[in-house]
């Protein structure tokens, strides 16, 4: 097949929709399909095709930054991409965000007369605040335009049930699919034998991970203010903050605030087996973000064979088996946090019977797997739909 991408955000960016679009469009060609990816970017073609590989080609189409959310960019949806789509000859276009792109996606399954798959990942009514517009009527309105381009679509898919049914609610009228996101389960995995690891990265005998986009959405002070109650408890241990993003410094001053200059490791953005050794040398994965759909820091996490300390809100609670391999808290709860934290770290059996279950629970999200679900599901629209 060939297969259109369309997303307002791809690498070298960093965020989970970026990742998944750029992922998703690896296993793809690697699968023996014909990829090409339209996005927007400051960056030359050229410049991103170094930092994804060869495997497919990345088309940019002419935009602007965005004042209101440091690091998005947008393209006046009026078609820009046509010609460059026409001369791909797609058999199917998918759009990974229902923004510029995403309309630059609808221009052109009109045109060419191909069907349109969208993707929705975010709950984008949870990042209101963070752009001051924290009001009903902006919620409203945020879900009347995403609705409203969705339902231009031939088929919806989302990750998760939750985001699904919001979006039925809220009046999504189009067929519609759950399709989780993808992790590479044969790169993330867990590791023969972590006290080496832990010695050659410098890290002590118990080490908590956060891994994500440094940005406010992520709540990630709640966890600096549960891990510093765990050090208050007594626990020789380390949190490793694996990301960069708009949040950064001030997160390194208020780790600084609350005492925790020699217990908080900040990496900035690590990836491939850099990524990997961390997290394998990791005991304990916590977030205590309210906005996620379906993290791929999540899922890799889980694949390395960690247990999940997570908030129980939107498509987390379908990815953590609560009491299982993981624990599902209350949102905003840094004692509750910090109580499970010190439970883990203390408690090597019940560690190792968590890690056991994520990466099992992992294996259903592998990169096979879901890449042959995108496959069945994009032969099924192409050999329904009627060109006009």
């Amino acid at each position: 097949m060939r297969i259109a991408f369309f997303t307002d955000t791809f690498p070298p960016e960093v965020n989970g929709v970026a990742n998944t679009a750029a992922r998703a469009a690896r296993a793809l060609a690697a699968a023996g399909h014909q990829m090409k990816v339209f996005t927007v970017s400051r960056l030359s073609p050229e410049e991103i095709q170094k930092e994804v590989g060869g495997a497919y080609e990345v088309e940019t189409i002419p935009s602007v930054r965005l004042p209101i959310y440091l690091g998005v960019r947008v393209t006046a949806p009026v078609g820009l991409a046509l010609r460059k789509v026409a001369r791909f000859r797609p058999d199917i276009l998918h759009s990974h965000t229902p923004f510029s792109m995403g309309w630059e996606a609808v221009w052109a399954a009109r045109f060419l007369g191909v069907p349109l798959v969208g993707t929705h990942h975010t709950f984008f009514n949870h990042y209101l605040k963070h752009v001051h517009l924290d009001y009903a009527w902006a919620e409203r309105l945020s879900w009347k335009l995403t609705v409203g381009y969705y339902n231009r679509c031939d088929l919806v898919v989302s990750p998760t049930r939750s985001l699904i049914d919001e979006l039925t609610a809220n009046g999504l009228r189009r067929p519609h699919e759950i399709i989780p996101n993808a992790v590479d389960t044969t790169l993330f995995r867990p590791a023969t034998d972590p006290a080496q690891l832990k010695t050659r990265l410098g890290l002590p005998e118990k080490v908590v991970v956060h891994m994500g986009r440094l940005s406010y959405e992520k709540s990630i002070d709640q966890a600096l203010r549960a891990f510093k109650l765990v050090v208050e408890h007594g626990e020789d241990a380390v949190l490793v903050i694996i990301g960069d993003g708009p949040g950064k410094s001030e997160l390194e001053s208020l780790a600084g605030e609350l005492g925790l200059e020699k217990r908080v490791r900040f990496t900035g953005f690590i990836y491939g087996r850099e990524l990997v050794e961390y997290l394998q040398a990791s005991d304990v994965f916590l977030t205590a973000s309210k906005s996620e759909n379906m993290p791929l820091a999540l899922l890799e996490a889980m694949a390395t064979g960690l247990p999940i300390l997570a908030v129980r809100s939107l498509g987390l609670t379908e990815m953590v088996a609560d009491g299982n391999n993981g624990y599902l808290l209350a949102p905003d709860d840094t004692s509750a946090m910090a109580e499970h934290t010190i439970k883990l770290l203390r408690d090597d059996e019940l560690r190792r019977s968590f890690a056991t279950a994520s990466r099992a629970l992992s294996e259903k999200y592998s990169e096979h797997t879901i890449t042959r679900n995108f496959e069945r599901l994009y032969s099924r629209l192409m050999a329904g739909h009627t060109k006009t």
